[in-house]
């Protein structure tokens, strides 16, 4: 099981839940991954391979990266929510397959402080 370093606000939460969701759905780390915090303002902004959103022209199914991020906002304020308190609201998500960049915007709605992290299981992935 991989060791992940103990967050210290709701964003570090955030960027280690959406890296464990995209690793679930990918089997690889996103190229680049940052989460931007003014006061309840976050942004959390995903790199990934553009390859990932290629849709096959034979079969013209949406990727299933697509999907995933479509359902990443509300995984990733639940998971933050019973791993931490901290609530936060989903907002905007916005894909540019063509860059390989999601962006995911949230409100942070009640912060907490998450320095007692320290005992808490790490998100665990089953499959």
């Amino acid at each position: 099981m991989p060791t992940h370093d103990i967050p210290q606000t709701a964003g570090d939460l955030a960027v280690t839940v959406v890296a464990d969701l995209y690793r679930a759905v990918t089997g690889r780390s996103p190229r680049a991954l940052r989460a931007y915090q003014d006061e309840d303002a976050l942004l959390v902004l995903l790199r990934f391979d553009p390859q990932e959103m290629h849709v096959d022209p034979d079969d013209g199914v949406e990727p299933l990266l697509q999907t995933a991020f479509m359902a990443m906002p509300g995984m990733v304020a639940t998971a933050v929510h019973a791993r931490s308190g901290a609530q936060l609201v989903p907002g905007n998500l916005s894909v540019c397959p063509e860059r390989g960049l999601a962006v995911f915007a949230f409100t942070e709605a009640e912060p907490v402080a998450l320095a007692d992290l320290g005992a808490r299981p790490a998100l665990r992935l089953v499959g």
